[in-house]
């Protein structure tokens, strides 16, 4: 790590200064150092950055939301994925368009563009070309109808 990203880093930043020192005053020469050790540091520490974990949800029934966002899954723990949302799960979403926007509410996933095996194990994957889902209440029974 320290040869393939610190190295060439510190090694640029000498020469941006060089240059910087020819062209210009000694304060935007110090600038130009800042922010090229800023922009080293976060290119050392951008492997570690954790990347977005949105997963957005058609809505499938006529409850007016749009699109949702999925918050978290139930019953699968307190951080669970989100990538490993199948058919048939329950989760907790936001409302990201229509009537329903910026409201917390629960949905049953219905279709997912992940291949999922089918629920008779015979050997054949499901895929959809949309992720969708169906507002619920708490009881499970549907919003729209």
């Amino acid at each position: 790590l320290i040869r393939t990203v610190l190295i060439p880093a510190i090694s640029g930043l000498a020469e941006i200064r060089h240059k910087m020192q020819q062209r210009a005053s000694k304060g935007a020469s110090r600038l130009a150092l800042v922010v090229a050790l800023v922009a080293a540091v976060l290119a050392l520490l951008g492997s570690n950055v954790v990347t977005s974990q949105d997963f957005l949800l058609h809505c499938q029934d006529n409850s007016g939301a749009w699109k949702l966002k999925v918050m978290g899954v139930m019953g699968k723990g307190r951080k669970p994925n989100m990538r490993e949302i199948h058919p048939g799960d329950m989760v907790v979403v936001v409302g990201r368009t229509g009537g329903s926007k910026n409201k917390v509410l629960r949905a049953i996933v219905t279709r997912t563009r992940k291949p999922c095996s089918n629920p008779l194990r015979n050997g054949f994957m499901n895929t959809f070309d949309t992720n969708c889902a169906v507002v619920v209440d708490k009881e499970g029974n549907p919003v729209g109808s």
